[in-house]
């Protein structure tokens, strides 16, 4: 439990809590009855569009291994995830690197053995077989280090915390689109510290800075990329820091001379998801509230320049931690009983699990990428065993006639 605990803390996606931000997340309310519903039946009012649970072939991992796991992502093909499930692996920790593969080998195979059995992988991303992740000590120090296992080829460092004082230890966001990996950092410069956005590609994975900020102006967050093209979040400090601003660019950053173009018009855009090169997808909190806060999700057409409100349903207003996928948008919900995702194609949720809202049943996270869903289920009865799944389904295509 206490691992399925910290992902939802130390994050399955590209971001990473500010634990020094003056508003921390919210945890979800605990459930204090019984179940009462099975998997994908409604226990209230039918969905305004045909749920998905009937259409998809969901898996589980057993209960040993996803009570093990800290960190988890979809890469499109497979589900990684972050574990002590070795047996030498520190019981407070997650060190190791572990995938499984829809209607491959059940048992999950190990991609990367840490040698420092008392760290922590997080902040994971991943595309196809490219996988990206930050090593991080459990012991407190102002450490970490960014590695990327691709596919075919050896482990590569592609970042690591310069050591000194001054610079913030909050661990990089990663984005992941083979064969390219974008993140951004916090370094010292020749006047201070900075935050910076950079990029490294297959095969030989060396590091280029593409932006900087002095970090006593701005930072550089979340950033999403297809091809070679990235949506990221700049925050910009106010002068007394009560009117920060949250701003959403996209950036052709092969081209020499494109520039970041802003997409939104608030000042509370962040989190932003790229869907193909023609539609980002971010979330805004609410005006006071940290950028790492429940918000609202908007649907921006590169094309038009219009950005529109994404209705997710009366119990699923505010959310959390968006991911993209080729169709559908995933969240962390507020409302941890009702679990459903956005269908661009649609234009609306369509309904995965749904359970008692005073039930012991919930969704804790969901991850998408490509075609692959993965979310974790917990079922914590007042009397009796706690239960904690993973789960994962492959989810209908762009062209495919569903329900």
């Amino acid at each position: 439990m206490a691992a399925a605990t910290a992902a939802i803390l130390l994050g399955c996606s590209s971001a990473v809590v500010d634990p020094t931000a003056r508003d921390a997340v919210p945890t979800p309310r605990p459930a204090i009855a019984k179940r009462v519903t099975q998997l994908g039946r409604p226990a209230a009012a039918p969905t305004p569009v045909p749920g998905l649970a009937a259409d998809l072939e969901v898996a589980t991992l057993d209960a040993a291994t996803s009570d093990s796991i800290l960190s988890f992502i979809s890469t499109g093909s497979a589900i990684a995830f972050s574990s002590n499930l070795a047996d030498d692996a520190d019981r407070d920790a997650a060190p190791d690197l572990w995938r499984v593969t829809p209607g491959g080998d059940p048992e999950p195979e190990l991609l990367w053995r840490n040698p420092n059995r008392d760290h922590s992988l997080t902040a994971l991303a991943g595309d196809l077989d490219a996988i990206a992740f930050v090593d991080i000590p459990t012991t407190g120090e102002r450490a970490w280090q960014l590695w990327i296992v691709p596919g075919d080829g050896a482990p590569a460092l592609l970042d690591e915390h310069p050591g000194d004082a001054e610079v913030p230890s909050l661990v990089p966001s990663i984005s992941v689109y083979w064969p390219v990996v974008v993140w951004t950092a916090f370094d010292i410069g020749p006047a201070g510290p900075v935050s910076q956005l950079l990029t490294a590609s297959a095969p030989d994975w060396t590091p280029e800075l593409l932006l900087e900020r002095d970090a006593a102006l701005s930072e550089l967050w979340l950033p999403s990329v297809q091809e070679t093209t990235v949506a990221f979040t700049e925050v910009v400090y106010g002068p007394d820091r009560t009117t920060d601003e949250r701003r959403a660019y996209l950036w052709r950053f092969d081209d020499p001379s494109s520039e970041p173009m802003r997409l939104d018009g608030s000042g509370l855009a962040t989190m932003p998801q790229l869907v193909g090169l023609d539609t980002v997808v971010w979330k805004e909190a609410d005006p006071g509230f940290n950028m790492f806060n429940w918000g609202r999700l908007f649907r921006h057409d590169v094309g038009s320049g219009a950005a529109t409100p994404m209705f997710l349903g009366a119990q699923q207003e505010y959310v959390n931690y968006p991911s993209a996928g080729s169709r559908f948008v995933a969240w962390w919900g507020s409302n941890t009983a009702e679990f459903g995702i956005y269908d661009l194609a649609r234009e609306a949720v369509r309904t995965v699990e749904r359970y008692e809202p005073t039930g012991s049943e919930a969704v804790l996270r969901s991850h998408v990428h490509g075609d692959l869903l993965a979310w974790l289920y917990i079922d914590d009865p007042p009397i009796g065993e706690t239960i904690v799944e993973l789960r994962y389904a492959e989810l209908p295509t762009l062209k495919e006639l569903d329900r």
